[in-house]
């Protein structure tokens, strides 16, 4: 009895360490915020032809709106998402998926 008492907090203590890095909760390195931040506080919002803003409703997310943005290089399609600066590690990490012709969401890869 006193095994299967030991065993069951570390079986869910293992499955919570799975499931938050499947979530991406972990702060992006000299920051206060993690990638799963980025999916839900920011969207994208086109600005003329090929243009893209980022915009975050965080505050703590600032150094997204001002070091990443994208560009429609092949339509709707597949956009272009870079940033610049210590945020360069959202361009492997993160893409725009684009919900209609003015607006779309930023998905990020599972780390």
């Amino acid at each position: 009895m006193t095994k299967l008492a030991f065993l069951i907090p570390l079986v869910l203590l293992t499955m919570g360490c799975k499931i938050s890095k499947e979530l991406n909760v972990k702060n992006i390195e000299g920051y206060k915020f993690s990638l799963h931040d980025v999916e839900k506080y920011c969207t994208i919002e086109r600005q003329g032809d090929q243009h893209l803003d980022v915009t975050c409703s965080d505050k703590k997310l600032r150094p997204v709106m001002g070091a990443c943005e994208g560009q429609l290089t092949a339509g709707l399609i597949d956009p272009a998402f870079y940033c610049s600066g210590g945020l360069w590690v959202l361009n492997d990490m993160c893409y725009i998926q684009m919900l209609s012709t003015q607006k779309g969401n930023i998905k990020c890869k599972k780390q």
